[in-house]
């Protein structure tokens, strides 16, 4: 067999090949868990989040919606994966988080539910707004966060980074970060912030940057949720897994 022929014989057989003929296949998520923060209110943009493990690394994340049944109270998840087939995957358990906007919901109890196992289900209250603003704070502009444990102590503390946002007049600071477990899977997290004019500003960054770092009274222990609220009305959401 000349060397064109080996080639050819060689690229048909490897996987990569195969992989390249072969279109990813959208199946159906394997949702295990639902996470939902408590504190929204009828006029905000309401949050939940699904989780779930793959079982190898031929699968990742695909599509979540929701269907939201005002008059029975429901609230249906829908969520993909894609499988790529004719690779060789690798076996191991990769958790994997969702977040799935639900939009303005009103006032009430509503019952969530994944849509291919409604075993997986969770109950989401919304309250009535005390104020016609979005948020009850105004919130930093916060883009990354995690918690980190010290190894000898076992501390826990919340770190929290980001940029604030240009004003022409004056400047965004940080005044408080408050940290709940509501409920008892969930970190929430709010950081409040302030908008000032003072020698204060002098102190930022020219780019603005910001790194935060608070102690967590209450440690959180085992599989979970870190919720943080940000300013432009969604929130950074991470997998918390902390023995």
């Amino acid at each position: 067999m000349n060397k064109f022929l080996w080639s050819l014989s060689f690229a048909l057989l490897s996987p990569l090949a195969l992989a390249a003929a072969e279109d990813p296949q959208e199946i159906a998520a394997p949702v295990d868990r639902i996470f939902i923060p408590l504190g929204f209110d009828d006029n905000d943009n309401v949050e939940v989040v699904i989780h779930g493990n793959f079982n190898d690394t031929c699968h990742t994340v695909g599509r979540a919606s929701a269907d939201v049944d005002l008059a029975k109270g429901v609230v249906t998840i829908k969520a993909t994966s894609y499988r790529y087939p004719g690779k060789i995957c690798l076996q191991t358990i990769t958790p994997f988080i969702q977040t799935v906007s639900l939009g303005l919901v009103p006032e009430g109890n509503y019952k969530v539910q994944y849509a291919n196992d409604q075993n997986v289900r969770q109950v989401l209250t919304v309250a009535k707004r005390k104020t016609e603003s979005a948020d009850d704070y105004l919130y930093a502009s916060v883009e990354n966060a995690n918690i980190d444990v010290n190894a000898e102590s076992g501390k826990q503390a919340l770190q929290l980074s980001g940029h604030f946002p240009h004003f022409f007049v004056g400047c965004m600071v940080i005044r408080e970060v408050r940290t709940s477990i509501a409920p008892a899977d969930v970190v929430v997290v709010q950081p409040i912030a302030e908008v000032i004019d003072t020698e204060e500003c002098n102190d930022q960054p020219a780019d603005r940057s910001f790194n935060v770092t608070v102690g967590i009274k209450e440690a959180f222990r085992g599989e979970g949720l870190l919720h943080v609220r940000t300013l432009n009305g969604n929130s950074i959401n991470r997998y918390l897994d902390i023995n």
